[in-house]
């Protein structure tokens, strides 16, 4: 199987880096002469033209910004090959009248978290698909992501979750991180023991399992120091900011 990748952006060069061994060739095509050179300095086939990659791709993957979709797809002649798009807020109805009814497609929804192997992504599987290109589409793309199969509808959610998620966990830590600042450690320090915290707070949490709530009260003795912490965050409301925050992100989704 081959792969061609439209838009070699952080997304679309880490989606192909992660998969690239599951493919015999993968073949980029970026407008930006920049970008180009990376993927060709990175060793993937660059295309001059969509044309080019189309010929030479089983899958292709859709990695542009929403704008410039329908520029891209619009005459675009897709054949026989599995689109798999990975553009926030472009449904699978919007991609068939871009593409023909008849055409396969897989909507995705991956998170930065890709860069490293260890992102989260949603698909949905469109009409017309053969069971062995969904096969194939599970092994190589959880090489780089859980895969977690939703409604399309929920679509939005997940993006507002683990789409945006790494934002605002990026932001809990930077919190975090300031707080042991104040408390008299270096920036570095103290970012350090924030991550490894974190890490192995999920870890335990996956390995273990049980409710978040319950860990909470196994690490807040009676009259502790934990309960003093916990007490600020109930009394600011440090949950219905976070569920608000998702809704307003949502959406924000649902408007693009």
């Amino acid at each position: 199987m081959r792969l061609g990748v439209i838009g070699f952006g952080n997304m679309g060069s880490a989606i192909a880096r992660a998969v690239k061994k599951h493919f015999s060739d993968v073949i980029v095509y970026d407008v930006s002469q920049e970008k180009s050179m990376k993927a060709l300095e990175e060793g993937f086939g660059v295309a001059k033209d969509l044309k080019f990659m189309l010929a030479n791709s089983d899958f292709v993957l859709l990695a542009v910004k929403p704008k410039d979709v329908p520029s891209v797809l619009t005459d675009l002649d897709l054949g026989d090959r599995v689109l798999i798009s990975i553009v926030a807020g472009l449904t699978l109805d919007r991609l068939y009248q871009l593409v023909g009814h008849d055409k396969k497609i897989i909507r995705t929804m991956p998170n930065i978290n890709v860069l490293v192997g260890k992102g989260v992504m949603a698909y949905v599987f469109g009409e017309n698909l053969t069971e062995y290109e969904k096969e194939f589409f599970l092994k190589s793309f959880s090489s780089c992501a859980s895969l977690y199969p939703i409604e399309e509808g929920m679509m939005d959610s997940f993006t507002a979750i683990a789409g945006s998620g790494p934002a605002f966990v990026f932001k809990f830590i930077s919190a975090l991180s300031l707080a042991g600042v104040r408390e008299g450690f270096s920036y570095e320090l103290a970012k350090s023991i924030v991550i490894d915290t974190i890490l192995g707070s999920c870890e335990l949490l996956k390995s273990m399992g049980g409710h978040p709530e319950e860990w909470i009260a196994k690490v807040a003795s009676p009259a502790g120091i934990t309960i003093e912490g916990i007490k600020v965050l109930e009394e600011r409301g440090f949950s219905g900011i976070v569920m608000e925050c998702i809704e307003k992100t949502s959406q924000k989704a649902k408007r693009l």
